[in-house]
């Protein structure tokens, strides 16, 4: 609310009070008659209700001089009626709706003993010793519940929109959050889905050139290969961009099921092709959970791309095993170039997965010119996804 339309409200309510209080000033009851001369009353409400115009700025200065002008109004012998103490009440709802228990309770004590003290002084009209006891305070409590119930209703509103608030914090952190995981999985997919066919056609044109004077027609097998790892690097890449730029309202098109061991094959031929030595151990296609299936031929994978950029001359051995509620995978090659250990996308890409699934990756040096990747993947968890 604007301060301009708190200073009407203000205003209004002081201007009430003030016509109140003169009402009051000018009432008396059977056998108690107030003063003859209304101006004194009249003046004294008037201040009473400028203070009261104030309080919610200045509550307790505007208390102290609302219970100073209704202590001296009682005390010339107007009757402590609700009319007569209405600026005193609205000053005490204000200071109550913003002051502390301990400070609100004092100053309802004073206010109350001070009233009733003016009440009692003597006057020409003398009075009703309840009306100008027990009444005051009856007048005056009420305000100051009305000020608790205020400054409670108020403090629930704080806990209500601070909850808000934070909700919606929290509510940003997690699409934050999320939107980095997917950022993540999407860097993960098209490093392991492009880096590989781009590492073995590096490989396929490296040795194409090499051999394209000694042995032609191996050199035009190589491009042949060259040309189906390109393409096979571009429909991946299309294929997961169409899926990327899917929306929910889209009409779902061909889709590609996800890659396994069974297709180890594809992955181990354009190696063998670009002149790489590579032996598979084990079974090439076992029944494996679909999730599974799907970290281990992407670890196989990127282990491979690291053979065809990093390794001289190697040779690479594929073992796959599967004991009991545990599959592994291990992927050794020789000629390995020293280098630091753990370092790159890949690998980091290699261990996400697995841990993903409870699984472990190991990847380093097990000897003289050897580098060894292993995955482990525990299978129960995984069994009911095939």
């Amino acid at each position: 609310m604007t301060t301009d339309r708190l200073g009407v409200r203000h205003g209004a309510a002081a201007l009430v009070a003030f016509v109140f209080a003169v009402l009051g000033a000018s009432i008396g009851t059977q056998g108690i008659l107030g003063p003859s001369e209304h101006l004194p009353g009249v003046l004294l409400s008037l201040v009473a209700s400028v203070a009261l115009f104030t309080a919610a700025r200045w509550p307790r200065v505007a208390t102290a001089v609302a219970i100073g002008c209704e202590t001296a109004a009682c005390s010339i012998g107007y009757l402590p009626t609700p009319l007569l103490l209405a600026p005193l009440m609205g000053c005490l709802y204000w200071l109550t709706a913003v002051g502390s228990v301990r400070a609100v309770a004092w100053w309802t004590g004073s206010a109350v003993a001070a009233v009733i003290v003016g009440s009692l002084t003597d006057t020409p009209t003398g009075g009703s010793l309840v009306l100008r006891t027990v009444g005051v305070a009856l007048w005056l409590l009420p305000a100051v519940f009305a000020g608790r119930t205020t400054r409670a209703r108020r403090s629930y509103l704080e806990v209500v929109r601070a909850r808000a608030e934070d909700a919606e914090r929290s509510r940003d952190d997690e699409v934050r959050h999320r939107v980095g995981e997917e950022r993540l999985r999407i860097a993960r997919e098209l490093h392991d889905v492009v880096a590989h066919h781009l590492a073995v056609a590096n490989a396929q044109a490296g040795t194409a050139e090499h051999l394209l004077d000694r042995r032609p027609d191996q050199a035009r097998e190589l491009l042949g290969a060259l040309s189906t790892s390109t393409s096979s690097a571009l429909r991946e890449l299309a294929a997961t961009v169409a899926v990327l730029r899917a929306s929910d309202d889209d009409t779902p098109g061909e889709t590609v099921p996800a890659p396994g061991l069974a297709q180890l094959g594809e992955l181990v031929d354009p190696c063998r092709a670009a002149g790489i030595d590579v032996t598979v151990v084990g079974d090439p296609a076992p029944c494996l959970p679909w999730l599974v299936d799907l970290t281990a031929f992407r670890v196989v994978q990127e282990a491979l791309t690291n053979v065809t950029k990093h390794a001289v001359e190697p040779a690479v051995t594929i073992a796959l095993d599967r004991t009991g509620d545990t599959f592994c995978v291990e992927v050794v090659n020789t000629g390995a170039r020293p280098g630091p250990v753990g370092a790159g996308y890949g690998l980091v890409g290699m261990r996400e997965r697995a841990l993903a699934l409870g699984g472990t990756v190991v990847a380093g040096p097990v000897g003289p010119d050897r580098y060894a990747v292993t995955l482990a993947v525990p299978l129960t968890p995984w069994e009911g996804a095939r």
